[in-house]
């Protein structure tokens, strides 16, 4: 039977029962009448516990009242005057009798003008000495720290415990005296002084092995804690401490998927962490968590997830709030398409959004795939064709997710871009096909293209197209393509359709351009109407017709589509910071002509 505190002050944070300790017990309790400290040598029980989300925290620092509620219940007797009080303790403090009994022993005492400061962290030094007050055989040791030089007021407890062996010091050689001791610190030598271990074996191989939501099995302390935290029978074998049983821990958390400081586990029917299992197509590690494959996106993913999500949420919830953060956190940048046929695509898209805060639509559906399986749910992301209101389809990705039977689309890029750019907001959380604004087409198997024969560029246009470029053209980067009437009805080719939304414009040539090596959302198509021509008409059909969304990710704001004509020839520009320019040039130079 596992013994709790139940004071509300220390709920969860520390249990502790009786524990044995090696080479330190006295003979006797009693030393010229003054009492003598004495810890219990039969049970390796559970002496510190971990918090109600099953964490362990082991890099939170211990304060003085924890510390002598801690070692105070270890102790076998009570002391003779536990009657001792300081004045910042309160007879009714969760900590009250483990204070007294910790001065009644003399293992503590407080300052000069009465107080115990029992909220103030304890250091490194302090407790050792703590320690070093037990009864013990004085060992002797040539070893020594930097520093805590001999003039050190805990210069002699440190030499007792590093004689000991109770500590090592940190890598550097360094002892840190008057840092705050932690969690994994404190268990580390509490269990160098009570000869305990915890065994690598049992804790590798058995099932049911207690699981540290915040502390992996690669830990420096990690057996230190399951030592500390887990009630087990023992044997010594060679000087080795054996597991031959353990108590299973119960985490107290709901079954189900359980988001704990940013990542994702599962907890089971009978209350313990699944771990080594895929459960609805999600891979749980030795240690429970949830991996992506990738260390490096793990570690990226952790704090981005933990940083948005609030206590209480449920599942939906909590997918929200990745959405919301993907929607918020992230630019757009043109990056081009990205090849998606190669293995891990989704995972370096993902990695390149946390680090470089933005991206494309490939970027926003891998990372946003990532961060709604971070709380549970089975995503993918989507390479297909994105429609736009006006019906402009174009290479698009977005994230699917299935949820009770139906298949929904989630697309923040999309709203975040519209939003921040042309104050245009979309619902886009959430869709089941065919019910967002945008479309959503997935991409069939691919078939061989067909290229449809294609005309000679008309040789003017090609003149005129150079000259309306001026000195902006990019920097040479436009790919060009002649226009004819049907082009692209065949679906394979960016023909009348895609440039100018309609195939219902009669003309004798035409030559559009866009960016491409760049993906700044940008065109410019030159028409040569016949003769005679009602070149208005044409001009008040394409004022409606053009799409200045048609690259689905990003688009041209509205303001920035011009149409123009001079005599016969038709002029329309979409692009965002030289739209003015190109007509100018147009205007200018198709009249000098």
């Amino acid at each position: 039977m596992k013994k709790r505190l139940t004071a509300a002050s220390l709920a969860a944070l520390m249990a502790v029962t009786t524990l044995p300790i090696s080479a330190c017990a006295a003979a006797s309790n009693e030393t010229d009448g003054a009492p003598v400290p004495q810890l219990n040598t039969a049970d390796h029980m559970q002496y510190m516990n971990g918090y109600s989300d099953g964490t362990f925290r082991p890099d939170i620092p211990i304060i003085r009242a924890e510390a002598c509620q801690l070692i105070a219940s270890l102790l076998t007797t009570k002391a003779a005057n536990g009657d001792h009080l300081f004045t910042d303790v309160d007879v009714s403090a969760w900590y009250a009798d483990a204070v007294r009994q910790m001065a009644g022993f003399g293992l503590v005492s407080g300052y000069a003008d009465g107080t115990f400061l029992p909220d103030m962290a304890i250091t490194r030094a302090e407790f050792v000495t703590i320690l070093a007050r037990f009864p013990h055989d004085d060992i002797g040791t040539e070893r020594t720290f930097a520093d805590v030089p001999a003039s050190h007021w805990a210069h002699g407890a440190v030499q007792t415990a590093l004689a000991q062996g109770w500590i090592s010091g940190d890598p550097s050689g360094l002892f840190r005296p008057d840092d705050p001791i932690t969690r994994a610190e404190t268990v580390a030598i509490l269990n160098r002084v009570l000869g305990r271990a915890g065994d690598a074996v049992t804790a590798a191989t058995s099932e049911g092995i207690r699981i540290m939501p915040d502390v992996p099995d690669t830990h420096w302390a990690y057996l230190d804690m399951l030592e500390a935290t887990t009630d087990h029978e023992y044997e010594i074998t060679d000087g080795i401490e054996n597991w031959t049983s353990f108590d299973r821990e119960v985490s107290g958390l709901a079954e189900g998927w359980q988001n704990i400081s940013g990542m994702l586990f599962h907890v089971n029917a009978d209350g313990q962490f699944d771990h080594n299992v895929v459960i609805d197509n999600l891979e749980l590690d030795r240690n429970g968590r949830y991996t992506t494959g990738s260390e490096e996106l793990d570690r990226l993913l952790a704090p981005a997830v933990g940083n948005v999500l609030k206590d209480g949420l449920t599942q939906m919830e909590r997918l929200r709030a990745v959405y919301l953060y993907a929607k918020g956190s992230f630019g757009y940048l043109g990056i081009g398409e990205v090849d998606t046929s190669k293995a891990g695509w989704e995972i370096e898209q993902a990695i390149n959004m946390l680090k470089t805060g933005r991206g494309n639509c490939y970027s926003w559906a891998s990372l946003f795939t990532y961060l709604a399986r971070q709380v549970g749910y089975d995503a993918r992301a989507v390479v297909g064709t994105g429609v736009s209101p006006k019906g402009s389809e174009s290479v698009h990705a977005w994230t699917e997710i299935t949820i009770d039977g139906t298949a929904y689309t989630f697309d923040p890029q999309i709203e975040s871009v519209y939003a921040a750019r042309y104050d245009e907001y979309y619902d886009l959380f959430m869709k089941p096909y065919g019910e967002a604004e945008w479309g959503y087409k997935k991409s069939d198997e691919p078939e061989t293209p067909v290229e449809p024969q294609e005309p000679e560029a008309d040789a003017a246009l090609v003149s005129l197209m150079e000259k309306v470029y001026g000195d902006k053209p990019y920097g040479g980067m436009v790919m060009q393509a002649p226009l004819y009437s049907g082009m692209g009805a065949d679906g394979m080719s960016r023909g009348l359709q895609w440039y100018l939304g309609t195939e219902d414009v009669a003309f004798e040539a035409g030559l559009a351009s866009e960016s491409a090596i760049t993906s700044q959302a940008h065109s410019v198509v030159l028409l040569r109407l016949a003769d005679g021509a009602d070149v208005d008409a044409v001009k008040s059909k394409l004022a409606e017709s053009v799409d200045p969304r048609k690259w689905i990710c990003v688009g041209v704001a509205d303001e920035n589509v011009k149409i123009d004509s001079v005599g016969n020839l038709v002029c329309v520009i979409m692009d965002d910071e030289n739209a003015d320019y190109y007509l100018e040039n147009f205007r200018s130079i198709a009249a000098a002509e």
